[in-house]
């Protein structure tokens, strides 16, 4: 095998792992996507269930103090 072979073999490997790596890249950012969705539906459902059962059957003590609110709802 000459160095023109083993330097295509190189180049072949490297184009293969960074196409595994822009796939991997591809797949994270749909997972998060995904996360951030589930993440927002659980907000949401949590001040549903606050709003049907009043705010003293759902308090702040049910769920962890380091959870922030991501998005801000104001009344018209």
């Amino acid at each position: 095998m000459g160095p023109g072979e083993e330097l295509s073999r190189l180049c072949d490997r490297l184009d293969h792992l960074l196409l595994n790596l822009m796939e991997d890249l591809e797949n994270l950012q749909d997972k998060r996507e995904s996360l951030n969705r589930l993440i927002e539906q659980g907000w949401f459902s949590l001040s549903q269930a606050r709003y049907t059962m009043g705010t003293k059957s759902v308090s702040s003590l049910q769920y962890s103090p380091d959870m922030a609110p991501s998005t801000l709802v104001q009344d018209r």
